[in-house]
């Protein structure tokens, strides 16, 4: 980001900085979102900013701890909000954590019937219930079995 555009930003407000940084990402413009974000966070806090520089600094510099930790917060503000939950389910799947992915899309879709949580979900698939069913899916010999089936091309 050049040094024009850092002074611009300065001279943003908060509400502008957020839109301007939801605009970006519409765009996949990734960094300009963080840089935005980061300089509305400056000004205050806020759950929209936490949940989306969360989601930024995922994609961006794969801080998943610091992610997370940012869309709980914004979640904990507002835990009825499915755009935070989208968000917040997206870092996970980034950060290789897909049953928390899938929890808290379903958590946002208790909320509304929103269309990116859907897909997203939609986009996971489901799972096929486990080969010997009176154990549980993880048990070792269910695994075994699985990997088994797959390969040969039974399952």
């Amino acid at each position: 980001m050049s040094e024009v555009d850092r002074e611009q930003l300065a001279c943003l407000g908060q509400e502008e900085l957020v839109s301007k940084a939801l605009s970006a990402l519409q765009n996949d413009h990734t960094y300009l979102a963080m840089a935005c974000l980061q300089q509305a966070e400056a000004l205050g806090s806020s759950s929209i900013i936490d949940s989306y520089l969360g989601y930024c600094l995922a994609l961006n510099h794969q801080d998943f701890p610091s992610a997370i930790r940012l869309g709980l917060s914004a979640l904990h503000q507002e835990p009825n909000n499915p755009l935070f939950c989208l968000n917040l389910g997206r870092v996970y799947l980034m950060a290789g954590e897909k049953t928390d992915a899938v929890r808290v899309f379903r958590q946002g879709l208790a909320f509304s019937r929103d269309e990116q949580l859907i897909a997203e979900l939609n986009r996971l698939g489901t799972r096929k219930p486990p080969v010997i069913v009176f154990l549980h899916r993880d048990n070792f010999i269910n695994v075994l079995l699985g990997k088994l089936l797959v390969k040969l091309g039974l399952r």
